[in-house]
């Protein structure tokens, strides 16, 4: 995964500017930018620096949706989008529900694809099994990082720190070097 050097950001400042009640000229003062440079980004006429991207996660980071968008936006589409859609519930219930499904539908697929066979051998049909369960796992990958910044936002817990916190036991494990 390469980040790229500037990204196409218009509806995550969109958003945050709205979510927040903010101004472009607050935001302008916070990134050190001018004020016709958000809307630049807001309109999606410039695209953001990485620089300033980096800057606007560390200023925003309480705003796990647009750390979120920029991630995704920076990353190429690496990471998982925030969900928006017409056909998105955005209440926690609703958000955890599906990401209980998806879940579901992932476990499902594990179990009915078997990963025995080394790479190099495996047949079209096969591979396309595989394909098949890396879509859900990736579903189900992004249900759960939208239900994670839900709660981040609603509850107040920082996902930085629950990261934090694990490592160590990650470390205790061996998962970690």
């Amino acid at each position: 995964m390469l980040i790229k050097k500037s990204a196409d950001v218009g509806r995550a400042v969109t958003n945050l500017l709205e979510e927040e009640g903010m101004t472009n000229g607050q935001m302008a003062f916070d990134l050190n930018v001018s004020t016709q440079l958000v809307s630049h980004y807001k309109h999606d006429r410039r695209p953001m620096q990485q620089d300033v991207g980096k800057q606007a996660i560390q200023i925003y980071n309480d705003n796990p949706e647009f750390v979120g968008d920029l991630l995704h936006e920076f990353s190429g589409g690496y990471t998982s989008p925030v969900f928006r859609g017409k056909a998105i519930e955005r209440h926690r219930l609703a958000v955890e529900a599906n990401a209980e499904r998806e879940i579901k539908e992932a476990l499902q697929k594990i179990e009915e694809v078997c990963l025995a066979k080394p790479p190099a051998v495996t047949t079209a049909e096969e591979k396309e099994s595989i394909e098949s369960m890396m879509d859900e796992l990736v579903e189900a990958r992004a249900f759960i990082d939208n239900l994670i910044m839900m709660l981040e936002k609603e509850y107040n817990i920082s996902i930085m720190q629950r990261i934090k916190r694990l490592i160590p036991k990650w470390k205790s494990k061996g998962w970690l070097a």
